[in-house]
């Protein structure tokens, strides 16, 4: 595209068939922000002026989630600090439940009642009422439970999911409110009432992952707002509508054609007349992903299970599509156990997951197969007696054992051939 062709005063742009106001100018006309900004990870750059359809499509993601427009999209939470799971848990405990449906831990929900198989009863409360899932296990996936968080404090230094847009900036707890909620003081200066404590995460400075996580938002959303006020010639802390329309349609060596803006903009309901905070607005465009979220199969608690001819049989609680009752799944791509025996059995659309004891028949690497563990005392065969014995070690199939009443000299690896587990 050739250079547009200006008054001498610089004030107006030949068009073609009339003269136009200009657009304002900035340092070499270019105004630099990255399009990583806008896809929340700080890699890569581009400036407005070459590639003003990608902001639009920011800008109007972000309009979305104002509420100007339709839905909201979600996106990633910051590094958080990992919980450590219990082995088990009580009747009467308190802990978080992994709402596949929210997307997120809520808090305050209480274990009513333990199965036969090892899971758990939960109530988790609504708005309204009290919702009761039947059989859930501890964990950190959609699903599963978790301790309940530690209170927060006023004075903590948290992360927070802004406005419950799905994006986590961090702050501090200003005070607590009566009703359980926090005032939160951001570290941009931003302040936001009665946040529940189910949006906030512990923010552990320390962390090299969390520094860095602070350090390319904070950077990103100085840089958006230095691009925004370039337009913001009264320093009012918004930029109209109607501006970045004639930004996108005047600006750069390919505008857009204003036909297209305005289609996309009834499309989306966008008025010229609005008023946007422009610091919302960055908060918002930071937030954005770009990239297609990562589905998550849909997680399943069976019991009386049992995998044959590669496939998994049980009974299943809740399942998406066909309800609770018996099941048989589609063939199984792969089983996995956890520290405690869960087993999560996973086919193509599904993810199962079983109990410690939720086996009808054990398959055949089942943890619980194995008798033996680290630290038991057992009999050990030598020399045709059998003698006591502490296992020390496990490598594979070999044990390394330890004479009871021996000194160390005597300790040996032996298989389970010459072992016994003591009656």
């Amino acid at each position: 595209m050739s250079d547009p062709v200006m008054s001498p005063d610089g004030k107006f742009m030949w068009t073609g068939n009339e003269w136009v106001p200009a657009p304002p100018s900035s340092e070499g006309n270019n105004i630099s922000m990255q399009d990583s900004v806008i896809g929340g990870d700080v890699v890569s750059n581009t400036v407005i002026n070459n590639d003003p359809a990608t902001v639009t499509a920011a800008v109007i993601t972000a309009l979305q989630q104002l509420g100007v427009l339709g839905d909201n999209s979600p996106h990633q939470a910051p590094p958080t600090p990992e919980i450590e799971l219990p082995q088990a848990f009580q009747v009467g405990d308190h802990v978080e439940y992994h709402s596949p449906t929210n997307a997120r831990w809520l808090n305050r929900c209480k274990v009513v009642a333990i199965n036969d198989d090892g899971t758990y009863r939960i109530e988790v409360p609504k708005d309204t009422e009290i919702e009761t899932k039947l059989a859930v296990v501890i964990g950190t996936s959609p699903g599963t439970i978790r301790p309940a968080s530690i209170p927060f404090q006023p004075g903590d230094r948290v992360f927070v999911n802004w406005k419950n847009h799905g994006h986590y900036f961090p702050g501090k707890i200003a005070s607590e409110n009566a009703d359980f909620t926090f005032n939160i003081h951001f570290d941009d200066g931003d302040v936001e009432y009665n946040v529940e404590w189910g949006r906030i995460e512990p923010l552990n400075e320390e962390s090299k992952e969390v520094q860095d996580y602070i350090e390319n938002e904070s950077q990103a959303e100085r840089e958006l707002i230095e691009a925004f006020q370039v337009f913001d010639t009264d320093n009012s802390g918004t930029i109209s509508a109607r501006e970045y329309f004639r930004i996108l349609t005047e600006m750069g060596d390919d505008p857009i054609s204003i036909d297209d803006v305005m289609q996309e903009f009834n499309e989306m309901g966008i008025g010229l007349d609005s008023e946007i905070d422009y610091r919302s607005l960055a908060k918002l465009m930071i937030g954005s992903e770009d990239s297609e979220l990562v589905q998550l199969k849909p997680e399943v608690v069976i019991r009386d299970v049992i995998i044959s001819d590669g496939i998994l049989r049980g009974y299943a609680y809740a399942h998406p599509k066909l309800g609770e009752g018996n099941i048989k799944s589609s063939a199984i791509q792969s089983v996995t156990y956890d520290a405690r025996a869960t087993a999560r059995v996973e086919t193509m659309n599904t993810m199962y997951v079983v109990g410690p004891t939720g086996w009808t028949e054990r398959p055949a690497d089942h943890p619980f197969n194995n008798p033996y563990s680290q630290g038991m005392q057992i009999k050990v065969e030598w020399k045709g007696s059998w003698w006591d014995a502490i296992i020390r070690d496990i490598s594979g199939d070999s044990y390394l054992i330890h004479y009871v009443g021996f000194d160390s000299s005597w300790d040996e690896w032996v298989d389970t051939s010459r072992m016994k587990v003591v009656e």
